[in-house]
């Protein structure tokens, strides 16, 4: 008999944490908290064993994402993962999808419509201070705050086309925000927070590869020996990261389903997570 479908709780995060901790992922459990308060999430269960897990996170009216797709090693094979999925994906109507997906995740998604749109690389390890980084005339760097958060939600979805206003509300109460301003006017932001083995750069907005490259120096230098993780989606930017202590360890193919947002001059240089896009 085919076990439930059930929305994932707040009670089930001590074993959603051992799920991840089976697969070599480096969540924390906080790390899952993270996630389900921003969005929402579906768990299948036999008794009391959490046995898999998937999320979604409607990103305003046109888009969503979705991921933290897992099921237990022994139970591979059995269904569960597209119970899951579908379950995921059905919750977010008719919005556009975006996920991240592993090598053995591709095949799936790719059946179900989703089609690549890049490759996103982690980079991390213990962070090296660069040398100071000369700014375009007019810009400056300065912290940003709750204030702040108009302005780091409307160049986060010029970026995207995602409404991610709530998420980056999360990382400002729990980490920190830089600001890229010229003249005076906002134009581009990074953003910090504790994540799995240390601390994670991202969201990156930013009109240019220089700029982008600015905003996470900061942070290199800020957190100088300390452990680092950034998921880039510019490959520009890794011959600076690896020569500063933070070398590619791992990639993800971007896949959508629906139409994808069109470019513009703001780009998402780094990820909130890859998740959450």
């Amino acid at each position: 008999m085919p076990l439930p479908l059930r929305p994932l709780l707040p009670a089930d995060l001590p074993q959603a944490h051992g799920l991840t901790q089976a697969i070599r992922w480096p969540h924390r459990e906080q790390d899952w908290r993270f996630a389900l308060d921003l969005g929402q999430g579906w768990a299948i269960s036999d008794g009391d064993r959490l046995l898999g897990t998937s999320m979604s996170w409607p990103l305003g009216p046109a888009w969503g994402c979705f991921g933290m797709l897992i099921v237990a090693n022994d139970q591979q094979g059995k269904g569960l993962g597209a119970d899951l999925m579908n379950a995921a994906l059905a919750a977010l109507g008719d919005r556009a999808v975006q996920l991240h997906a592993t090598q053995a995740g591709q095949a799936l998604y790719r059946r179900l419509g989703f089609a690549p749109a890049g490759t996103i690389h982690q980079h991390q390890g213990p962070a090296i201070a660069p040398p100071p980084v000369p700014l375009a005339p007019g810009q400056n760097l300065r912290p940003a705050t709750a204030h702040d958060l108009p302005a780091l939600a409307t160049l986060d979805t010029t970026a995207t086309g995602m409404d991610r206003t709530r998420a980056l509300s999360a990382i400002l109460t729990q980490g920190q925000a830089i600001l890229l301003e010229r003249n005076g006017s906002a134009e581009g932001f990074a953003m910090l927070r504790p994540f799995g083995r240390g601390e994670v750069i991202g969201p990156v907005i930013a009109p240019d590869a220089a700029s982008a490259w600015a905003l996470i120096a900061h942070y290199l230098t800020a957190r100088a020996g300390a452990f680092v993780r950034i998921d880039i989606t510019d490959p520009t930017l890794a011959p600076m990261l690896t020569a500063h202590g933070l070398p590619v360890v791992d990639e993800a193919l971007r896949m959508i389903r629906g139409t994808p947002a069109p470019a513009c001059a703001t780009r998402s240089f780094a990820l909130i997570n890859q998740a959450l896009g």
